[in-house]
Order: C-alpha cells, then structure tokens, then sequence
C-alpha cells in the first residue's frame, strides 16, 4: 500500500484512511479490532503514513478526529458475551493518592470501572488537547489585529506623542571642587 501512496497527497491518503476505518465500521467490529486494524502499531494508518511526523500531522486531521468518534462509538455499545479477540496486557502507573481517589470517583460517577475510565482517558485526551491547540491557533488567526506598522525604534521611544517636542539637551553641570580632596591649603 505504502508505495501506491507514496506520490498522493497528504489530503488523499488521510481520506483513504478514513475510507478505510468507515468500512469496517460499517461490518460492526468490537472496538479493540476497529482501532488495532485502523490505528494500531500496524494499522491503515501506520502502513499509509509510516513516517512519524506525518502520523502526528494526521492525528490533527478531521479525517482523524472521525476515527476517534467511531472508536468511541464502538466502545459505547453493549456487546453480547463482552470478549475480544486480542489478549490484554497490564500496565502499571504509580499515582498520587489524590489522583487515585479522584479518578475512583469520577468512576462511580459515571457508573464504569476504573479500567474503563483509563481507557477512554488514554484514547481521548490526546485527541481533545490537539483538537483544543488548533482552536486556539484557528482564533489567534482570526482574531483581528491593530493596523499598527512595526516600528524598530525602543519602546520607551515610542510612547512619547509625535505632537509633544523633545526637551532640549541640558549641558552637564560644571565640575566643582572638592575641597575634602586635597585637604586644608
């Protein structure tokens, strides 16, 4: 796949990715299949963008944020009989107290376990925190500028009015004697 791809654009490739993913969406697959065969280490989008920047520049895509709505999808829905066809592994995180009970709590208060709850955090908040950074540059873009012409000139300079004449140059005061200097004559 990789060298069909390579002379296509970037637009192209994030699209067949998506193509990908809405079709085996479509066949209703567990949510753990659905991410290995489209995100995972050696899914559609690993083979079309192998290059690490390029996978970073597609996580910020629409195309991408669409994946990540199905998983979530996927992941919301009751499957009869709840198993997956992929071993699981254990990882462990040492966390503050704090962290530990907060998280145990919004567990409970979603009604999920906390494995669950990890889960979905691992899965989304890259996504959201990328999704919340290309807002901010989207308004930083748009927000409008003062029609204010770079002036190379020092900022104390500049705040002085143009209509206000600069002070004349005062002489320096002339030196005095220091009688202490030389003592009493």
């Amino acid at each position: 796949m990789n060298d069909v791809l390579v002379n296509e654009s970037f637009d192209t490739r994030s699209q067949k990715v998506l193509q990908v993913a809405k079709q085996l969406y479509q066949s209703n697959p567990d949510w753990v299949t659905f991410f290995r065969e489209v995100l995972g280490v050696e899914g559609a989008a690993r083979r079309v963008f192998p290059d690490q920047n390029e996978y970073i520049y597609f996580e910020k895509t629409n195309q991408y944020l669409e994946i990540q709505q199905m998983v979530t999808n996927l992941r919301n829905r009751k499957i009869p009989g709840g198993s997956h066809n992929e071993a699981t592994r254990v990882i462990t995180v040492r966390l503050p107290e704090s962290l530990h009970e907060a998280l145990k709590a919004e567990a409970a208060d979603h009604k999920t376990s906390m494995n669950k709850l990890c889960i979905s955090k691992l899965l989304q908040v890259l996504a959201e925190e990328e999704e919340n950074a290309a807002r901010a540059a989207a308004a930083a873009a748009t927000t409008p500028r003062p029609n204010v012409m770079p002036n190379p000139v020092a900022p104390a300079v500049q705040a002085v009015p143009q209509s206000i004449p600069a002070r004349p140059e005062m002489p320096a005061p002339a030196p005095q004697p220091n009688p202490h200097r030389f003592g009493n004559y």
